[in-house]
């Protein structure tokens, strides 16, 4: 049986149990494969809250093939395709928050010196504060496991 012979109300309920990036990923490799991703990416949209943006007043709005991918995209990592954390701006005023949001990336790829390089020699610069303000990029894992005592 080959992969074509599959129905395509089935290809959501395979594909829904990758994950997010690796769903992104696979929605690039044909239109049958992104129908079966946008499901799944929407579930995904709809449990951040995030919902589609108004269509500009008096004009006619870009329309996405798939919409949900592209919504998607907007808040994924640049380099893993997971959720992006980080956002990435450029400019002489980076370190501000009125450098306009070039990309978003997430925390472990943030960390990988290949990354840190090619933004550097491209002059974009990773903020240390999570979008939400909650996640430090400088934070380590904290170990909160302390040591137990046996009962003899």
């Amino acid at each position: 049986m080959s992969f074509e012979m599959l129905p395509d109300e089935l290809l959501p309920a395979v594909f829904s149990h990758l994950s997010p990036g690796m769903m992104l990923k696979l929605s690039l490799v044909c239109k049958r494969f992104a129908q079966g991703c946008e499901v799944g990416l929407a579930q995904v949209c709809a449990s951040n809250k995030w919902v589609m943006p108004r269509k500009p007043r008096g004009q006619a709005a870009k329309q996405h093939h798939f919409p949900i991918r592209a919504m998607y995209r907007r808040h994924a990592c640049i380099s893993c395709g997971e959720l992006g954390e980080f956002p990435v701006r450029s400019g002489h005023t980076a370190g501000t928050k009125q450098a306009p949001i070039v990309f978003l990336v997430c925390k472990r790829c943030a960390r990988l010196p290949a990354v840190q390089s090619r933004l550097v020699d491209v002059s974009l610069y990773v903020d240390l504060m999570s979008i939400s303000g909650t996640k430090r990029l400088l934070d380590k894992p904290s170990k909160n496991k302390s040591p137990q005592k046996r009962k003899a």
